[in-house]
């Protein structure tokens, strides 16, 4: 990963899965009255960037300081790492991590679509948990 030289991030990829994970909790949790959809899809997003970036460490592979979860798939990919045919349309949930946090986001989230991302973050985020007990 290229951070800016002034930040430092968790050396170790067991601290960004504890954090994908966390983002998972979040987002499952989000269904409660008052939580916003626009919140729930940041988290899943959120979960699903942290548990590709856990693998491409436990990989020892360098990668982008980004939000993409596209350009961290072809990075998975250009590094070996065979990404399940379930996880593909991942990249789904990239304009959650930016455009929709903040009020007037140009879109709408159904409940399907929030459905969606919480489902694509818990398939994410168990498939870089047997990653990292597989190694």
């Amino acid at each position: 990963m290229n951070p800016p030289p002034d930040k430092r991030l968790p050396a170790s990829p067991r601290d960004w899965i504890t954090h994908a994970r966390s983002d998972l909790t979040l987002a499952r949790i989000g269904s409660q009255p008052g939580i916003l959809p626009e919140q729930i899809c940041f988290h899943a997003q959120q979960a699903v960037e942290k548990a590709l970036k856990a693998v491409l460490l436990q990989a020892s592979i360098d990668f982008p300081f980004t939000h993409d979860v596209g350009q961290l798939l072809n990075t998975l990919e250009t590094g070996g790492i065979v990404i399940p045919d379930e996880l593909k349309e991942i990249d789904l949930l990239t304009p959650y991590a930016v455009e929709s946090r903040y009020p007037g986001y140009w879109g709408e989230i159904s409940t399907a679509d929030v459905t969606e991302a919480v489902s694509l973050a818990e398939k994410t985020v168990a498939w870089a948990d047997k990653i990292m007990h597989e190694r």
